[in-house]
C-alpha cells in the first residue's frame, strides 16, 4: 500500500509499539494531538468553543436558562493530509450546572491502496473519532469550576479498529490576577495507563490588571501547561496574549516536546474576534521535522 509521509508521523505509536494494546489504543487517541497542537491556551484552562473536548471543567459564566454552539475545523498541509471537524453544544437549564455535548472526527485523507502497480485499488480508511457527553458547575460564587465526561472513543486504520471508553475530570479555579487548571484527557480507569494514551494536563496563568490601551481596556496574560503521558516525556507550553476591550485577542507561545528522547519546539499563534454573541477563532502550530502548519477555525455562538 502507499501512503502519505505524514502518516508515519502522527500514527509512529500505533505502527511501531510493540504490544498490541498500545497499537490498538493509539488508533483512538494519536490523531487528535495534531488537533491539540493548534491550542495557544494550555488544554486545562481552554474557554473557546471545543474547550469542552479538552477539559470537563467548562461552566457557561452566570445563571439562569443559556446555551453556546461552536463549530471548529482543523487542516494540516496536503503532505500531511490530516483534516477534522468538531461540534460542541453547552446547555446550562437553570442554576450553575452546564451539560457539554461533544462530537470530534480526525481522519487522513487520500490514503490508496496498491499492489504489483501503481493504479489504486481502493482507500485505506485513518481516523479517530470522540463523542463526550460532559456535567461541569460552578461554585464558591463562581471561583471554582468543576466538570466530569463520559467519552466513547472510535478509531480505525486500514483493517484495524477499535472503540473503547474513557473518563474525564477537570478543574479550574479564577480569581482576580490567577487561574489554575487540571483536566484529564482521554483516560480509561480500565486500562494501564500506558495502553490508554491518556494525557494529564495542568496549567497556571497569570493576568495584569486592567489598562487603557488606544483608548479600550486591556489585560495582559502569562500561561505555562504541562502535559504528561505515561511513556513519554513531559510536553511544555509557555504563551503570552493580550486581550482588548474584551472584543479582539492574540495570543503567541512555543510548545516543547519530547520525540525519541530529543527535544522539539512549535510555535503557537492564535487569535480571536468576538462581536456581541458571536466569538470567530483561529490558532496554528508552526508545524515541527519539515511538515507543514497546522490551522484551526473555529466560530461560537452564545444564545440566552
Amino acid at each position: 500500500m502507499r501512503t502519505k509521509p505524514g502518516l508515519g508521523v502522527i500514527l509512529a505509536a500505533a505502527l511501531a509499539s510493540p504490544p498490541a494494546a498500545w497499537a490498538q489504543a493509539a488508533l483512538t487517541t494519536d490523531l487528535w494531538r495534531v488537533a491539540a497542537g493548534t491550542l495557544v491556551v494550555p488544554p486545562a484552562l481552554a474557554s473557546d468553543g471545543s474547550a469542552a473536548l479538552w477539559t470537563p471543567a467548562l461552566a457557561l459564566p452566570g445563571s439562569g436558562l443559556a446555551a453556546r454552539v461552536g463549530v471548529e475545523t482543523i487542516h494540516t498541509d496536503a503532505d500531511a493530509g490530516v483534516s477534522g471537524a468538531v461540534a460542541t453544544i453547552a446547555f446550562r437549564p437553570s442554576g450553575t450546572i452546564t451539560v457539554n455535548f461533544v462530537y470530534g472526527r480526525m481522519s487522513i485523507g487520500d490514503l490508496i491502496r496498491t499492489e504489483t502497480s501503481p493504479e489504486a485499488i481502493g482507500s485505506i480508511p485513518a481516523f479517530a473519532q470522540v463523542v463526550s457527553l460532559g456535567i461541569a458547575r460552578s461554585v464558591a460564587g463562581g471561583l471554582l469550576t468543576v466538570g466530569a465526561a463520559a467519552r466513547t472513543l472510535t478509531g480505525q486504520l486500514d483493517t484495524q479498529s477499535r472503540t473503547r471508553l474513557a473518563a474525564d475530570v477537570g478543574a479550574q479555579c479564577t480569581t482576580r490576577h490567577v487561574r489554575f487548571g487540571v483536566a484529564t484527557r482521554f483516560f480509561d480507569p480500565t486500562s494501564d495507563p500506558r495502553e490508554s494514551g491518556a494525557v494529564y494536563s495542568v496549567a497556571g496563568e497569570v493576568r495584569t490588571s486592567t489598562v487603557t490601551v488606544w483608548g479600550a481596556p486591556a489585560v495582559a496574560q502569562l500561561r505555562y501547561g504541562l502535559g504528561l503521558a505515561a511513556g513519554e516525556g513531559p510536553a511544555h507550553l509557555l504563551s503570552a496574549g493580550v486581550s482588548l476591550g474584551g472584543a479582539f485577542d492574540f495570543d503567541a507561545g512555543a510548545a516543547r516536546e519530547s520525540v525519541a528522547g530529543a527535544a522539539v519546539w512549535r510555535s503557537r499563534f492564535g487569535a480571536a474576534l468576538t462581536a456581541g454573541r458571536y466569538h470567530v477563532y483561529v490558532g496554528r502550530d508552526g508545524g515541527v521535522n519539515g511538515f507543514g502548519p497546522t490551522y484551526r477555525f473555529g466560530v461560537a455562538a452564545v444564545v440566552k
